[in-house]
């Protein structure tokens, strides 16, 4: 259940509709124009019928009434193409902002905030659950207010002619919108339960396909894909209720537009047969007051059925609201952004009596830890895993806020450097380096977007690369698949070395750098790192004795504290 209610989740939603508001007014007026249009030519229909039958005038004596009806004919036309296309533009407006909104929010989360998220449903909640919201702001918006005011239009028109029919429009139109807010309540439930199966399917099918070398080898792929068949069987059947409920709303308002037509219809049928005597002004009802407000009849319930209709789509858009609202209001575990910024060299990075506890635990990660690293000095840090070894590291790197303490870079809180200015001036070589679908090239040019050609190579080079991009079939332009797809992990982890030259940062955190490779592999990565981190302030996470034989210092993370120790066990 959402902890909002539907009314706080429709007023977050009109909120975002001022960027779009102008369009959303082109879209009301044309559709108040159509309806005014709409009017005049039940008017010219019944004015041709009645001089026809009662005025003795021919069809070919009437041909300028004839030729107003069919331009207002193309009027309508063009002003219903009008409507629709201004609340498209106007849905486009929004989405395109919200979005923008979404990715500005997971940019200031971070890594602390998306590693515990699943990629699925946060790629369904940028797609689908946007999208969602395209029905709210193209057509039920604009619908709500012309709901509004074209029956007003229509009663303006209609009493002078006969008040009784006038009444019985006034009296039979709230019937609508009641019975369609009735049954939308079961509707708004449903496509929450609707929502949260879609993303939970969407993470799933995500977390199998990147898992699908693991299944195959433990040949548990088959059972997956009867997972995923029937969650995917679960959602057709939500789907397929959501449907219901939307089509029950449809025949309910069908149904009462109906009866108050039949009403009306009825009324007119007696006042000519003279058994009814009330509801004109002066002289009994015509033929052509009845035929005019007989043909307005429809057109005064359309704007409410049209509401109906579009009426389990404000429900899917305040069901979706509620998901991106709470990604909205994460609070961020990072450190802002922007900040005074940093002048100078980097000369020193200390943690100074640093402690993080995460939302939820009752243990801290990290309790009094204090460490500092300076240029030329390598040091390791070694501990079991789950020790905080990575929570550090994101404190180092701004992704995560310290509970007490400060990171101080030359002696200035990190908080007030700001991370922006920050990751700058800093290098990171994970354990599972990334690499992005496409060439050699756009991968290393990541670190160094203005690279020239010959620092790619010096990069290549330093980093004990160069000789394997070389025997590629097409060198620096070679194309590599996701996650580096083609490439071995002592090739990857090399090309993340050259990243790490080609950057040239003074700061250098290494995540493991020599994890899950060869011995050969390793000795070229080391040998890489050796002069990598020259002049450089360097913190190595490492489990290899091979890696922690390098470094000038080695401490030991246990129970979140910090303890220096030379002969720190291999875990």
């Amino acid at each position: 259940m959402s902890s909002r209610s539907d009314k706080e989740q429709r007023q977050w939603l009109k909120g975002l509709s001022v960027s779009s508001s102008r369009w959303i007014q082109v879209s009301v007026a044309a559709g108040v124009g159509s309806g005014v249009l709409l009017i005049l030519q039940a008017h010219l229909l019944a004015s041709v019928v009645h001089d026809t039958l009662f005025n003795d005038q021919g069809l070919l004596d009437q041909w300028q009434r004839f030729a107003w009806m069919i331009v207002i004919l193309f009027l309508r036309a063009f002003l219903s193409v009008v409507r629709e296309w201004a609340g498209q533009m106007g849905s486009t407006r929004v989405r395109q902002d919200l979005r923008r909104q979404l990715l500005h929010k997971l940019e200031r989360l971070g890594p602390g905030f998306t590693s515990g998220e699943r990629s699925g449903r946060l790629v369904s909640e940028l797609m689908e659950q946007v999208e969602a919201l395209d029905g709210f702001f193209a057509r039920y918006l604009p619908q709500v207010s012309l709901a509004a005011l074209l029956p007003l239009v229509f009663l303006a028109f209609v009493f002078p002619v006969n008040w009784a029919a006038g009444l019985i429009f006034l009296l039979t139109a709230p019937l609508i919108p009641l019975f369609m807010a009735l049954v939308g309540i079961k509707a708004a439930e449903a496509n929450r339960r609707n929502f949260e199966a879609l993303s939970t399917l969407g993470a799933q099918f995500l977390d199998i396909v990147q898992g699908i070398v693991t299944l195959k080898l433990f040949d548990r792929s088959r059972e997956q894909a009867d997972v995923v068949a029937r969650g995917a069987d679960d959602f057709r059947v939500r789907t397929m209720q959501v449907l219901r409920l939307a089509f029950l709303s449809s025949a309910v308002l069908e149904f009462f537009a109906s009866i108050s037509i039949a009403l009306v219809a009825v009324y007119l049928g007696f006042s000519f047969l003279g058994h009814l005597d009330f509801g004109y002004w002066e002289a009994p009802v015509t033929l052509y007051q009845g035929l005019f407000i007989l043909l307005l009849a429809p057109e005064f319930y359309l704007p409410l059925r049209e509401l109906g209709t579009h009426y389990h789509a404000k429900q899917e858009a305040v069901a979706a609201a509620d998901r991106l609202r709470n990604l909205l209001d994460q609070t961020s575990l990072a450190l802002p952004a922007e900040g005074c910024g940093l002048e100078g060299p980097v000369k020193s990075l200390e943690v100074c009596a640093g402690q993080l506890h995460y939302p939820g635990r009752d243990k801290p990660v990290l309790t009094d830890v204090n460490l500092s690293l300076e240029p030329g000095r390598l040091v390791a840090l070694v501990g079991r895993s789950g020790a905080g070894k990575s929570s550090l590291l994101q404190v180092l790197l701004g992704f995560r806020a310290l509970t007490h303490g400060e990171v101080r870079v030359n002696g200035k809180p990190l908080q007030a450097i700001g991370t922006s200015a920050w990751l700058e001036r800093v290098a990171w070589v994970s354990q599972q380096a990334s690499l992005i679908p496409g060439s050699l090239r756009e991968n290393l040019l990541i670190a160094a977007p203005n690279a020239s050609e010959y620092a790619l190579y010096t990069a290549l080079e330093q980093a004990n690369a160069l000789e394997f991009v070389q025997r590629l079939p097409d060198g620096l332009d070679t194309q590599v698949g996701e996650r580096g797809v083609g490439l071995s992990g002592g090739q990857i982890q090399r090309l993340a070395l050259a990243r790490a030259f080609l950057k040239d940062a003074p700061v250098l955190l290494l995540d493991e750098p020599t994890a899950n490779l060869d011995r050969e592999s390793e000795q070229l990565v080391l040998a890489a790192l050796e002069s990598l981190c020259q002049g450089r302030l360097v913190l190595m996470l490492t489990h290899r004795r091979a890696s922690m034989l390098k470094a000038d210092q080695v401490l030991r993370l246990e129970s979140g504290r910090l303890v220096e120790d030379r002969q720190a066990e291999v875990h």
